[in-house]
C-alpha cells in the first residue's frame, strides 16, 4: 500500500544510462516533519543499501515525518497505536521498490540515547527501511544480527560511521 506522498514534492532520478529507463532509480523524499532536514545524505543513505545488494531499478518513496502520522500510519498498517521510528511498505508494482516513512522527533529521541546526531540516526534508520524493502528482517536475534552487518557495510559506503551495536532502543526499552 503506497504512502500518500505528492510525486511533486521533491524527486531526484539516479541512472547509469539516462536514455534506459529500465536502469533508472527515482528516490522520492517528503519532509511533512515541520524541520529542516537536508535530503541528500538520506538519498545517499538508501542508494548505497540499494547498490549493495544491485537492487532492480524503480522507485522509492520516502517520507520524513512527525510522530503523529507516524503513529496514524502505525495504527492503519501494523494496528499497533503508537508513533515507531521506521516503517517500510513494500510494493507489488515491479517499478517501485516501495515506500519508508521516518519519524524525526522518535529518531531525535533515538539518536540522543544513543548518543550521536540526527543526522547518521536518520541515515541508519533509511538504511535499515531500504533494507527492510530488500526482504531483510530483523524480527530474530540471528536476523538482527545479519541486518546490522548489512546496515553498516552501507553505512560506511553512505560516509557514516558504523555501528555494531545498532538498535531500535526506544523499541527495545518499551520491551
Amino acid at each position: 500500500m503506497p504512502l500518500p506522498v505528492p510525486d511533486s514534492q521533491w524527486r531526484e532520478q539516479v541512472s547509469d544510462n539516462p536514455m534506459d529507463p529500465s536502469s533508472t532509480r527515482t528516490i522520492s523524499i517528503v519532509n511533512r516533519s515541520g524541520r529542516r532536514i537536508p535530503s541528500a545524505p538520506i538519498r545517499r543513505a538508501v542508494e548505497s543499501a540499494l547498490d549493495q545488494h544491485d537492487a532492480k531499478p524503480g522507485e522509492v518513496s520516502i517520507l520524513i515525518t512527525d510522530d503523529e502520522e507516524m503513529q496514524g500510519l502505525n495504527r492503519d498498517f501494523r494496528k499497533l497505536d503508537e508513533s515507531t521510528d521506521v516503517l517500510t511498505f513494500p510494493a507489488d508494482n515491479p517499478m517501485l521498490l516501495g515506500d519508508i516513512a521516518i519519524s524525526i522527533p522518535y529518531a531525535e529521541r533515538q539518536a540522543k540515547a544513543r548518543k550521536v546526531s540526527l543526522q547518521q540516526e536518520v541515515g541508519y534508520l533509511a538504511i535499515h527501511g531500504a533494507l527492510h524493502l530488500l526482504g531483510f528482517d530483523d524480527e530474530s536475534e540471528d536476523d538482527r544480527r545479519v541486518m546490522v552487518e548489512q546496515m553498516n557495510l552501507a553505512a560506511v559506503a553512505a560516509g557514516l560511521p558504523p555501528d555494531h551495536d545498532w538498535a531500535s532502543l526506544l523499541h527495545e526499552a518499551q520491551a
